[in-house]
């Protein structure tokens, strides 16, 4: 596919673990996951937080099953097989739509220059991965094997040679990455490195009303945390909870103002927060 730009600053996306709880059956808890995966991707988001809303048994295995499902669908194909055992969690995943992002190229010979995510297959004082081609990829360093890794190559004959890629310097949008954390909310709020802080809710102001001073602030971050509530409770709701407040985000947002049904579910708000903030990257 054509490369496109990454963004000029990182954004992270935090998701409720219960997001498919209301969902009785896991086919359609799976194809729930796969359209937030697509949104993420489709809008160019660095990383995806699946954060505890509520502390029980079932939310903690609904937000566990949230982490496989969104890991296993940002994996791309050719690497499945090392990184997934067979597992009856993973029993519909024939129905997660194609990711299509950059690090899931079609079938293609090697050249170089080429970026591809590999697995560590055999490791020695050289190591050999498996990079999608009908051959492995020497590169010249010792990795540990299983290692999951993005490589550049090298070389393309008599032999596949690569190397280890420097992601911070890749000027490409190259997918998102999955984080399940064991801390809070209002935790991952206070202690994260963002300097711009986005909460979206149907009691916040709206954001035709906030859309200068939103605009400023998004021109001069170079960190964006963007949160979403749960099929149960709003954002505010959650930090009530925790004994935190809405306050200590920059933004709490309405990205739907005049909703024309009751409810906005957290995959609809993603969807329609995220192509407002593609309009301010574009600005």
């Amino acid at each position: 596919m054509e490369q496109v730009p990454r963004r000029r600053q990182s954004l992270a996306v935090a998701l409720p673990g219960t997001l498919t709880l209301d969902i009785p059956h896991l086919r359609e808890k799976t194809s729930r996951i796969g359209l937030v995966a697509r949104i993420l991707a489709t809008f160019r988001v660095d990383q995806a937080i699946i954060y505890p809303d509520q502390k029980n048994q079932k939310a903690l295995e609904e937000s566990k099953l949230f982490e496989k499902v969104l890991r296993f669908q940002e994996t791309p194909q050719y690497l499945r097989k090392h990184l997934f055992r067979m597992d009856p969690e993973l029993k519909y995943a024939g129905v997660l739509p194609p990711l299509r992002s950059p690090h899931h190229p079609n079938r293609e010979e090697p050249r170089i220059g080429q970026l591809r995510e590999a697995v560590v297959v055999s490791s020695g004082l050289n190591s050999r991965v498996d990079a999608g081609f009908n051959s492995t990829v020497e590169i010249r360093s010792s990795l540990e094997k299983s290692e999951r890794l993005t490589v550049r190559i090298t070389r393309t004959s008599p032999m596949l040679e690569g190397e280890q890629a420097d992601m911070s310097r890749l000027h490409i949008y190259w997918g998102f990455k999955v984080n399940r954390e064991t801390r809070s909310l209002g935790e991952i709020i206070k202690g994260g490195h963002q300097d711009l802080s986005i909460s979206t809710s149907k009691k916040g102001a709206d954001i035709r009303q906030a859309m200068e001073r939103l605009r400023e602030k998004w021109r001069t971050s170079s960190q964006t945390l963007l949160v979403f509530g749960s099929p149960r409770e709003g954002v505010p709701e959650i930090l009530a909870r925790e004994s935190a407040s809405i306050s200590e985000l920059d933004f709490n947002l309405n990205a739907i103002p005049t909703q024309g049904v009751e409810t906005v579910r957290t995959e609809e708000a993603l969807l329609g927060t995220l192509a407002v903030l593609n309009l301010l990257e574009e600005d």
